[in-house]
């Protein structure tokens, strides 16, 4: 859990990137319906039921995740509770973000929910509300060293774990590719950390040799093209798996095998399933997506904001510690999403993706 801190020009360069590769797919018109949104987020608001007010602050609309499935079910289960939420959604922007948890306190917010641009930059936003008596829960991203009052999120070890397993399954030999994330962030490091403890055994057996590694500045696809291409390249295009942190560097690495004709002969991976993973793992260019599920996430934190604004102890099914000191915890499991399953996670996911999309 921690920010994955990208800035406007970066989240840009993503949006164009992820365009490219959308139009050699075919899918630009699905990418324009889903994202359409990205010119104007700079806040929406959501009345509930009157009384208590809860202030829940987004990242962005760069992952459809953030409104289609966090946003939305956590203001339809905080109204069914009786709360007022003001959503802000800062456009990558940690400035933005800052200003606006301001605006939310200035407005009387009892509680912030935080889904940080910058976990480091967030820490401020705590200091603020805890002086004004505003509790404050942590989502997604896991704010460190603040006197945060809850956190809702997901193991992130767990996923480069889950996803490395995956792959050794698949394939128990030959040369690896890591395409890893924005080092600048713990999401980046403890999805390496869970990779890296599935694959090292296999290294020191010899079996697997990671022929490229690297952490990937803004989770930039054309980086994560070139990191591939290099590898591709230096390596007489003798790879066997590329382990990419989402599904967006996944759309680089796909676009560099398929320059070489190798698109469903090298086992990928990604992250966040998205509509146009889902299209990638039914046509077999992507082998695994791990799958967080945002609808649960959205519905656990607007319940623990519940509890904080009635003055109540969070119920949680466990802590975690933030470094200032353990707070309650809801751990939202993920799982992958592989063309053996694909059909029943449509099924179970409605609010996510439809079979027409597919």
């Amino acid at each position: 859990m921690e920010a994955e801190n990208h800035d406007e020009a970066g989240a840009s360069a993503t949006q164009m990137s992820r365009r490219r590769f959308l139009r050699a797919t075919g899918s630009v018109a699905l990418l324009a319906s889903s994202s359409g949104v990205l010119a104007a987020c700079g806040s929406a608001s959501s009345p509930g039921g009157g009384g208590k007010k809860v202030g829940l602050l987004l990242p962005s609309y760069t992952e459809r995740r953030w409104r289609v499935g966090d946003q939305a079910f956590f203001e339809s289960e905080a109204k069914k509770l009786g709360l007022t939420v003001h959503t802000q959604v800062a456009n990558d922007d940690e400035t933005v973000q800052a200003n606006q948890a301001d605006n939310l306190l200035s407005e009387g917010v009892d509680v912030l929910v935080i889904a940080s641009v910058n976990v480091d930059t967030s820490k401020t936003i705590v200091q603020k509300a805890k002086a004004q008596g505003v509790a404050v829960v942590s989502y997604n991203f896991l704010i460190a060293d603040a006197a945060i009052d809850a956190a809702v999120g997901r193991d992130d070890t767990r996923v480069g774990t889950d996803l490395a397993t995956a792959a050794v399954k698949a394939v128990p030999k030959g040369n690896y590719v890591l395409v890893l994330g924005d080092q600048g962030t713990s999401v980046a490091r403890r999805k390496a950390a869970g990779k890296m403890a599935v694959l090292k055994p296999r290294i020191a057996a010899g079996d697997i040799k990671v022929v490229s590694e690297r952490f990937t500045k803004d989770w930039d696809p054309d980086l994560a093209q070139k990191q591939v291409e290099n590898a591709l390249t230096a390596n007489r295009n003798d790879v066997a798996a590329v382990l990419a942190s989402n599904d967006t560097m996944a759309y680089g690495a796909i676009q560099a095998l398929r320059a070489q004709g190798l698109t469903g002969k090298v086992f990928i991976t990604g992250e966040d399933a998205e509509v146009d993973a889902l299209r990638e793992i039914k046509q077999g260019t992507l082998s695994v997506s791990s799958f967080t599920p945002f609808k649960q996430m959205g519905i656990a934190a607007a319940r623990v904001a519940a509890q904080l604004a009635a003055g109540k102890a969070v119920t949680a099914p466990g802590t975690i510690d933030n470094g200032a000191k353990k707070v309650p915890y809801v751990n939202i499991a993920a799982e992958n999403v592989t063309k053996e399953n694909l059909d029943a996670f449509v099924r179970a996911n409605p609010w996510w993706v439809t079979p027409a999309q597919l």
